[in-house]
């Protein structure tokens, strides 16, 4: 893998997927992609590309570092520049799925702020923890490695480390790093590490022999023995899924056009 890739045109794809965007946030807080995705869903526009299915994988609208209730009231012009191109993506009887991560949200219900679940009605977005069908669940993938009462303790933390840097922003790079050494549940990265989580996070999805998409540790990988997809993020990797079937292609934004095929994979 890692040649080069020429998006479809006049295709109707069974899925695209992406995860991990953090929408909102500011480049001053979290460096992100979000630019780039934009012009990823121009792209697939423009070649009338449109998918049966959309599913944004968690993490999307970001929540852990300020309210996004606030956000959405103060920025709905921008959030509609995101939602608009992926409404552009389906058509009438096409689903899309809003699935909940850690960072879309800081209540111990899991249900969104009620300002962005009603922007998301009103676009007609299913939303939900998890999407299970009779070969696929898909789901962010925190619930393999939090538990809600270590999730809530981490929102509050940040959210404190966040409004101090306000005050003084010498501090947030300091208590970012000291969040990461001391706070941070640490992500996945070796291979009996991803081996360990992915089991995990199996047995909580209730996996069995259905293919698992997710997200979460912005590690985009696919690893077909146990049959798992990890989406990536739009933070740094720049990364997406494409579905055919069962025919699964994770792929890579390298800039305006162009796209390198990180994996293929028939299940």
């Amino acid at each position: 893998m890692g040649e080069h890739y020429r998006l479809p045109e006049k295709e109707k794809l069974t899925g695209f997927y992406i995860s991990d965007v953090h929408f909102l946030i500011s480049k001053k807080v979290r460096p992100h992609a979000h630019k780039e995705l934009l012009q990823l869903l121009d792209q697939l526009i423009l070649r009338k590309v449109r998918f049966k299915n959309i599913y944004l994988v968690g993490d999307v609208i970001e929540n852990w570092f300020f309210s996004a209730a606030n956000q959405v009231k103060r920025r709905k012009r921008r959030l509609a520049r995101l939602f608009d191109r992926l409404d552009a993506l389906a058509t009438p009887k096409s689903r899309k799925y809003y699935i909940i991560g850690n960072h879309d949200t800081v209540r111990f219900s899991m249900r969104l702020e009620p300002s962005l679940a009603r922007f998301l009605d009103r676009r007609h977005w299913i939303i939900s923890e998890r999407v299970r069908k009779k070969k696929l669940v898909v789901l962010h993938g925190h619930q393999g490695q939090y538990n809600r009462l270590t999730w809530a303790l981490d929102i509050a933390i940040v959210r404190s480390l966040y409004f101090l840097s306000f005050a003084f922003p010498a501090l947030l790079k300091k208590a970012e790093s000291f969040y990461d050494r001391h706070l941070n549940r640490r992500d996945p990265g070796t291979a009996l590490e991803n081996l360990t989580y992915y089991q995990r996070l199996s047995q909580v999805a209730d996996q069995g022999k259905r293919i698992m998409v997710s997200g979460h540790t912005h590690r985009a990988l696919c690893l077909p023995e146990l049959r798992v997809i990890n989406t990536g993020d739009w933070v740094q990797s720049r990364t997406f899924v494409l579905q055919s079937g069962q025919r699964f292609r994770l792929l890579k934004a390298l800039g305006r056009k162009k796209y390198q095929l990180l994996a293929d994979h028939t299940f």
